[in-house]
């Protein structure tokens, strides 16, 4: 039977886990839902027994255990939002099934409600003013690695572990044009066109990097010649921007300051969305849309 597989080490006559599976089945679910239905089950009653000490039935589980187990993964775990939503539909689910069969009198999910999940804030972002002292400052220190890191956060819009794996070999310049392999989450692959400004900050750094002797092939290498640290890299840009006043800004800021930039720019949101490595434009959406405080209050100055 296609569930057996999930139900090792369970007892059938208290779990009832192939009887739920063939339910599953019968309403359609896809075989990846019914394995995650079966496997927050399974976690359920685990954590229920170390919980309570006793063997795990559902003919006795309470409602107050299943909050107590929301509370845990929400305060002790720390799951996301999201996360968490998923398990308690895996087991209202389940629990909707054992009272139906009439495995169970009353269903003790029943009453369980979702954790409201908030609503995104607005990252922080660079402002036009901001990223042009930053850069301005940046250019004046003369650290031909430093500009060539500022270029490709800001106009490739690379995460700071994306960054730091960049190797020699994943950059293609020619005299017009530019590419940057970047291997993101998931390891998943995209590919960046290069800005000039980028093309240009890369082909001088790597004048001074092909002299460095080192069996490192990273990009940027720290002074001991081996790759950076995502603090380390932090500690580099925050020197900066502690230099010139600027203080609510992160790593992350250049990614959004690239993302937000792209789509005020009128660039349409599945592009920015590939360029970024996002699963969807939808992701896009959700994060760099959100306006920020004074974006809100400029809005609100406009009306007459």
């Amino acid at each position: 039977m296609l569930m057996m597989e999930y139900n090792k080490g369970l007892t059938e006559s208290n779990f009832y886990i192939d009887e739920f599976a063939t339910y599953l089945m019968s309403i359609d679910k896809s075989d990846s839902t019914i394995k995650t239905y079966i496997e927050h089950v399974q976690a359920f009653a685990k954590w229920f027994e170390e919980t309570n000490g006793i063997n795990f039935d559902p003919i006795i589980v309470t409602e107050i255990d299943i909050r107590d187990m929301r509370s845990y993964l929400q305060g002790t775990r720390h799951l996301k939002e999201t996360t968490i939503n998923l398990r308690l539909a895996s087991l209202k689910s389940y629990f909707e099934f054992l009272e139906g069969e009439k495995y169970i009198k009353n269903n003790p999910a029943k009453a369980i409600k979702k954790i409201k999940i908030q609503s995104p804030a607005a990252p922080k972002s660079l402002d036009e003013q901001t990223y042009r002292a930053l850069r301005r400052h940046i250019y004046r220190g003369g650290n031909k690695a430093h500009i060539a890191m500022f270029e490709i956060f800001t106009r490739c819009g690379v995460r700071n572990f994306e960054l730091i794996n960049i190797r020699i070999a994943d950059i293609d310049i020619t005299e017009r044009k530019g590419n940057l392999k970047v291997i993101g989450k998931q390891n998943k692959v995209r590919h960046i066109p290069l800005h000039r400004d980028v093309r240009d900050a890369i082909n001088n750094w790597m004048e001074i990097r092909k002299n460095v002797k080192t069996e490192c092939d990273n990009l940027f290498i720290s002074e001991r010649k081996t790759p950076y640290t995502r603090s380390g890299i932090w500690k580099i840009f925050k020197k900066y921007c502690a230099q010139i006043g600027i203080t609510d800004v992160t790593i992350h800021s250049f990614r959004h300051y690239f993302c937000r930039t792209l789509l005020k720019n009128g660039v349409d949101i599945s592009i920015v969305a590939q360029l970024a490595g996002h699963a969807s434009g939808y992701v896009t959406a959700q994060v760099y849309t959100i306006p920020r405080q004074e974006e809100l209050e400029a809005a609100i100055e406009t009306l007459v």
